[in-house]
């Protein structure tokens, strides 16, 4: 939808004619055509969740694209919708939303539900809690009722943008540079004073990955302000390139994504690598998915922990051996991009 917005005003027009922007491929009018289905259903979903907490007294907030599908005048694709409650009412939510005609598929997250899936509807993600971001009794004072929905709450303006700078930063690397990303944190700039971007710009100068978070935030300022964006992360590109061409890896739960964020680790420095080594060390906030670990925490608190971190770190050093040629191969290619 984006693409087509800037080439429409560039020039463009239907059926591949009109102005001096050139031609608009065919294909850019089938495309937005799919997004925005999946926005108006994202949409749609919102609306009723915002009836089901207000009827039954719970406090939902919707987060990152699910936003920009409610409040923004250029919303961006989206694939599920990620609304949090408190955690002894996420059970409650996802109950109501069993009782709408959704259903529990896939594996429970360390801060979410399993998703909740319908047919011809986005998938909705019930959150308990957020990873790499902290949402304690001052961020929840803090959350501002989205206008024109009821039942609804969205984070202020700078947890807004945080939030979306650390998710695509921290817990999705991989994201890095990403359009998709970048124009939402380009929205969520606009909805900062001064004031507010002063305090997220405190909050990455205090975070181990300050400059790769700095670089984002400067993209998407690039971006917003209409001039020439520099890519940043042309590393972060050229491994996505790897990974969805000549590797065509298959998704694996319990190792595509330490294999991922080991390979971006090592893609984006020393730093990065330090901070995937200390969370694998790091006791877990939140209990294991997977049934077996979380049982064995329950009996026997010490040594599921122990038994826990230490499949992590096993997986750690196994991901950072397969990821190894794998991040050579990206630093030619990106570097032949370079040139």
């Amino acid at each position: 939808m984006a693409l087509k917005a800037r080439l429409v005003a560039a020039g463009g027009g239907r059926g591949g004619r009109g102005g001096p922007g050139g031609p608009v491929p065919d294909q850019i009018e089938q495309k937005p055509t799919r997004e925005l289905q999946r926005v108006l259903s994202a949409r749609g979903q919102l609306h009723r969740i915002g009836q089901l907490v207000t009827e039954h007294g719970l406090i939902a907030v919707v987060l990152k694209g699910g936003v920009a599908a409610l409040a923004s005048p250029a919303p961006v694709d989206l694939t599920d919708v990620d609304v949090l409650v408190r955690a002894v009412q996420a059970e409650r939510l996802a109950a109501l939303l069993d009782g709408e005609g959704f259903s529990g598929t896939g594996p429970a997250g360390t801060a979410h539900l399993a998703q909740r899936v319908a047919p011809n509807t986005v998938q909705i993600e019930v959150h308990f809690a957020l990873n790499e971001f902290e949402f304690d009794e001052t961020i929840w004072g803090r959350l501002r009722p989205l206008d024109g929905v009821s039942g609804l709450w969205r984070l202020c303006p700078a947890d807004h943008l945080w939030h979306l700078l650390v998710h695509t930063v921290v817990t999705h690397p991989y994201r890095r540079g990403a359009l998709r990303d970048v124009l939402l944190i380009a929205e969520a700039i606009g909805d900062c004073d001064p004031a507010a971007l002063g305090a997220v710009e405190r909050r990455m100068n205090a975070h181990p990955l300050s400059r790769q978070l700095g670089d984002l935030l400067a993209m998407a300022r690039e971006l917003r302000a209409g001039l020439p964006a520099e890519d940043r992360f042309r590393r972060e590109a050229a491994a996505n390139y790897v990974l969805r061409g000549p590797l065509g890896l298959r998704y694996s739960r319990f190792w595509m994504t330490a294999f991922l964020t080991a390979l971006f680790a090592q893609l984006g420095g020393a730093t990065d690598r330090r901070l995937e080594w200390a969370t694998a060390w790091q006791r877990p906030p939140f209990p294991s998915p997977w049934g077996f670990a979380a049982r064995l925490e329950r009996r026997w608190p010490t040594l599921g922990r122990w038994c826990r971190t230490a499949t992590r770190v096993a997986r750690l050093v196994a991901a950072r051996a397969a990821a190894w040629p794998v991040a050579a191969v990206v630093r030619y290619v990106s570097g032949g991009a370079e040139g």
